[in-house]
C-alpha cells in the first residue's frame, strides 16, 4: 500500500521536474495531486487526506506556512516537507516549530529528496503500526455485555485493598452443565460468577501481588470435563476489569491455536514487539506488491502465535489487517472488523487452521501468481547447496524465504522425508569429508570451508555423523 503525498509549487519546472526524476512508487509513495495553485492545494489537503504534503513556502497566494498551519487543525494531520530558497532560512525555521517534517533547500538535489523520502516512510511506517496498535488496544478494551456498575458487589469485595483476577471458560464450546459444575468448585466468599452471552467469569479476590492458587478440585474437575479456562492478570479495582475480561477471554480460547493446558494464565511477555516485526513485514510486502512473502508468513502463523504466546485476538488482528489491505479499506473498518471479530470467528471457525486457511485463499486470489510462484523444496534444497558454506542455521534460510521456521521445516520434510537441518548437516559433512581426503588443509580450515566457524563444534558433528573425529578419519583414509 503506497502512502499519499501531494505536491505544491507555483514554478511548473520543478513540479514537472520532481514528477518525472523521482520514483515515487518504488519509494512507498503516491502523487495523489500535483498543483501550481496553493488554494487549490488546501481543498485537496481536506479531500483526498494524503500522508505527506511537500510545499514551496513562499508562494503567490497561501504560503507553505499557511498550508501547515490550517493542517494542523485537521484530525488526520498530514507530514510536510518545505521546499525554501537559502534567503528563506527563517520561514524554513518556522516551519520545524510548527511541526514540518524536515525542510529541503533550492536548488534541489535528487539525493537530499530521496534521503528525506527515505526517512518519512519510516516515520509513516511507525505511525501506520502505532495507530494499528491503538486501535487494537481499542478493540482488546471493548466493553463485555456486563456492565460492572449493574452487579452485585459483595461488601468485602469493594472495599479495602483487593485484588483480584478474573477466571474465564467459552460457553459456546463446552456443555453449560459441565462448565457450572467446574465453576462451582471456585471457593465460595472469595469467587463472584458472572456471565454473558458467550463467556462464563469468575472474578477471583486474591492476596495483594499474588497471583490465585486454583483449587485442586477446580483444576481436576476442568482436567475431566476437559473444560479450557482463561486467567488473567493481576488487578486491582472494579473500574477497569474490562481489559482483564477480556485477558481471561483470550487465554481460555487459547485451546483454537495450540494444544493447552487445562488452565491457561494470559501471557504479556514479549507479544507486542513481536507483533510490530509482523506489521513492519506485511507493510513492506504489500507496498512491494509480494504475495509470496504475505502468503508464507500467513502459512506460518498458527506456529508463530502458538510460539510467542500471541491470543487469538492477536491472530484476528493480523489477519484484519491482511484482509484490510487486500480490500483496500481504511482503519474505520480495521475497527468495525475487530469489535465484532471474535463473535464470528467462534460462530464460523473450529479453530485457528481454518482461519488461516480462509486468509490463504484471499490472498491467493489478490495474488494469482503466488499458486504457481511459491516457495517449494527445490527451491529451499537449491539455496542451501549453494550458501551451505557459509554461517548459516536453518532459521537464516527461513528468513531468506520469508517463512516461519516451523512451516519451512514441515514443508521441507513432507516434500524430501528429510529435515531441513539434517540436510544441511549432510551438505557439509559431504564437503567436509571431500577436503580431509583430496586436500592438506588443517582441520580447522576445512571446518570453516564447511561451514563451520566453532572447531569444536564441527569435531562433534563430525564424529556424530561418522564414529570418527576428522584427524582420525583422516588418518584411516591414508592407510
Amino acid at each position: 500500500m503506497l502512502y499519499k503525498l501531494i505536491l505544491v509549487d507555483d514554478e511548473i519546472w520543478v513540479l514537472r521536474g520532481l514528477l518525472k526524476t523521482i520514483p515515487w512508487k518504488e519509494l512507498g509513495f503516491e502523487v495523489v495531486y500535483h498543483t501550481t495553485d496553493s488554494e487549490k492545494a488546501k481543498e485537496n489537503i481536506t479531500l483526498l487526506k494524503p500522508d505527506a504534503v511537500i510545499t514551496d513556502i513562499r508562494m503567490a497566494s497561501l504560503t507553505g506556512l499557511d498550508l501547515l498551519e490550517y493542517a494542523a487543525t485537521l484530525e488526520e494531520r498530514p507530514e510536510f516537507i518545505l521546499i525554501s530558497a537559502y534567503e528563506e532560512f527563517e520561514y524554513a525555521h518556522k516551519a520545524l516549530k510548527l511541526g514540518a517534517f524536515d525542510y529541503l533547500i533550492k536548488p534541489l538535489k535528487k539525493i537530499d529528496m530521496l534521503r528525506v523520502l527515505e526517512k518519512l516512510k519510516g516515520v509513516l511506517d511507525n505511525k501506520k503500526i502505532s495507530n494499528t496498535r491503538k486501535l487494537e488496544q481499542q478493540i482488546f478494551e471493548q466493553r463485555s455485555e456486563i456492565c460492572a456498575e449493574e452487579l452485585f458487589w459483595p461488601e468485602d469485595m469493594v472495599h479495602g485493598e483487593k485484588t483480584y483476577q478474573v477466571i474465564c471458560c467459552a460457553k459456546g464450546y463446552f456443555d453449560t452443565d459441565s462448565i457450572m459444575n467446574v465453576f462451582s468448585r471456585l471457593p465460595a466468599g472469595q469467587s463472584l460468577l458472572l456471565e454473558d452471552a458467550q463467556f462464563l467469569y469468575g472474578l477471583w479476590c486474591v492476596q495483594k501481588g499474588k497471583r490465585m492458587e486454583i483449587p485442586a478440585d477446580f483444576k481436576n474437575a476442568a482436567t475431566e470435563n476437559m473444560i479450557f479456562t482463561g486467567v488473567s492478570s493481576i488487578f486491582g479495582g472494579k473500574e477497569i476489569i474490562y481489559t482483564y475480561i477480556q485477558q481471561a477471554r483470550c487465554a481460555s480460547l487459547q485451546f483454537l491455536i495450540e494444544a493447552p493446558e487445562s488452565i491457561n494464565y494470559y501471557k504479556e511477555e514479549n507479544r507486542l514487539s513481536k507483533k510490530d516485526n509482523i506489521y513492519r513485514t506485511l507493510q513492506e510486502a504489500f507496498a512491494a506488491g509480494n504475495g509470496e512473502i504475505i502468503l508464507h508468513l500467513t502459512q506460518g502463523l498458527v506456529d508463530f502465535t502458538a510460539k510467542n504466546h500471541f491470543t487469538i485476538l492477536d491472530l484476528i488482528g493480523v489477519g484484519n489487517y491482511i484482509c484490510i489491505n487486500l480490500t483496500g479499506q481504511d482503519e474505520d473498518a480495521f475497527q468495525k472488523m475487530g469489535m465484532e471479530s471474535i463473535q464470528v470467528f467462534l460462530e464460523k471457525y473450529k479453530n485457528a487452521e481454518g482461519y488461516i486457511l480462509d486468509l490463504e485463499n484471499q490472498i491467493k486470489a489478490s495474488f494469482p501468481e503466488v499458486i504457481g510462484g511459491c516457495v517449494c523444496a527445490e527451491d529451499i534444497k537449491r539455496y542451501v547447496d549453494k550458501h551451505y558454506m557459509e554461517k548459516m542455521l536453518v532459521g537464516d534460510i527461513a528468513g531468506y524465504f520469508h517463512m516461519d521456521l516451523n512451516y519451512i521445516s514441515r514443508l521441507f520434510k513432507k516434500k524430501t522425508g528429510i529435515n531441513l537441518k539434517d540436510y544441511l548437516t549432510e551438505k557439509r559433512m559431504e564437503k567436509a569429508l571431500y577436503l580431509l581426503e583430496n586436500t592438506d588443509l588443517k582441520i580447522y580450515e576445512i571446518s570453516e570451508a564447511s561451514g563451520y566457524m566453532d572447531y569444536f563444534y564441527f569435531t562433534r558433528v563430525f564424529r556424530k555423523y561418522t564414529g570418527f573425529t576428522p584427524s582420525d578419519w583422516r588418518e584411516n583414509r591414508k592407510k
